[in-house]
């Protein structure tokens, strides 16, 4: 691999990647951003989105508090809220939001908890319960196994080397999320609840503040501030609304693109999948929970929901660095399941360590 090839590949690994204290860095969307780094808690990991058990159902889950016990709360935010947006004619602006605020008493680890739909209460109950929504579906929120993998050990191989040495990465893969934990909220809706086409993304806020957003994985590290010279860029980022995302980062997702080695073509076409960042849901092709969808779904067409099994870091490691063109760099960190088996039914995610 030449030295340029490598660095575009380094670069684009720096998505996938995050280490606890001291060495904190990012992976998907932990710890992505300046202000999530100061606000855990409210810090979105990863969102997903796929057909529940009950095939008349989906499934809604955002994750927060990266490596949760250890360098983030058990506890979620009680002064911010968890919002799950839903677009349902096109337009990218959020036609039903599904608001989750969680109590400022914590007793025998356990939060109030209150799910809104359009400032409506629709359910209530505590962390660790499973309950009932109003209209039907349930509500599942506490602490989980992160169901994101990922070799961090083979990316500080490359890293250390100054992208010459990328063998860490070809290597037997070791899972660096195995044993860790996040914060999850799991809703699950009957599909008459979302309609047959939707988008969906999650927010936080503190107050008034937007503090992060999250629709497909990784692209704010990827391609926002790439080569660290201005991270309050990705602040940026996290605070543009979704129907502004062309506007304000087609030209800078498409100059990355193409630095990976992309063709001006494929850059633009892979940009007009990316943006905007949302989760399209197609609810009649969604995949299980421990299938695939956003890397290809049952007809055959990627980017329709989220899976908590598939590997989207091998898919993006392929068609970020020119697989797309006939020439990926990088196609696989050889870590391809998650530590501890999905059980396929409600919650869904694993159980904490």
């Amino acid at each position: 691999m030449r030295l340029k090839n490598l660095a575009a590949a380094g670069t684009a690994l720096v998505v996938l990647t995050i280490g606890a204290a001291p060495f904190l860095t990012s992976a998907a969307d932990h710890l992505d951003s300046p202000i999530v780094k100061t606000q855990h808690a409210l810090d979105i990991t990863d969102i997903y989105a796929f057909d529940g058990a009950n095939s008349k159902n989906t499934v809604l889950v955002v994750d927060v508090a990266p490596l949760a016990g250890v360098t983030s709360p058990t506890v979620f935010s009680t002064t911010g809220s968890y919002r799950i947006n839903l677009d349902t004619n096109g337009n990218y602006a959020a036609d039903n939001v599904y608001t989750v605020t969680f109590s400022a008493g914590v007793r025998s680890n356990k939060q109030s908890v209150t799910l809104k739909r359009n400032g409506t209460t629709i359910a209530s109950g505590s962390t660790g319960n499973t309950i009932k929504v109003a209209g039907g579906g349930k509500l599942w929120t506490g602490k989980r196994d992160d169901p994101f993998f990922f070799d961090l050990a083979g990316y500080n191989q490359l890293k250390d080397s100054g992208y010459t040495d990328a063998s860490g990465l070809t290597d037997a893969g070791v899972d660096f999320f195995a044993g860790t934990n996040i914060l999850s909220i799991v809703l699950e809706l009957p599909d008459a609840a979302i309609g047959t086409s939707a988008n969906f993304w999650a927010t936080t806020y503190s107050g008034g503040t937007l503090i992060d957003r999250m629709g497909k994985p990784a692209l704010n590290t990827v391609f926002i501030d790439p080569f660290k010279v201005d991270a309050n860029t990705k602040d940026d980022y996290n605070q543009t609304a979704p129907a502004n995302d062309v506007a304000a980062w087609h030209d800078q997702f498409k100059a990355v693109l193409q630095f990976f080695g992309n063709s001006s073509g494929t850059a633009e076409a892979i940009t007009g999948l990316l943006l905007p960042d949302v989760l399209h849901l197609d609810t009649a092709n969604l995949g299980k929970s421990t299938g695939t969808s956003f890397t290809g779904d049952k007809i055959g067409n990627p980017l329709n929901g989220r899976t908590l099994a598939e590997d989207v870091i091998d898919f993006e490691l392929y068609v970020v660095t020119g697989g797309l063109d006939g020439h990926a760099i990088l196609s696989s960190d050889n870590v391809n399941a998650n530590d501890v088996a999905l059980s396929g039914v409600f919650p869904y995610l694993a159980a904490p360590h």
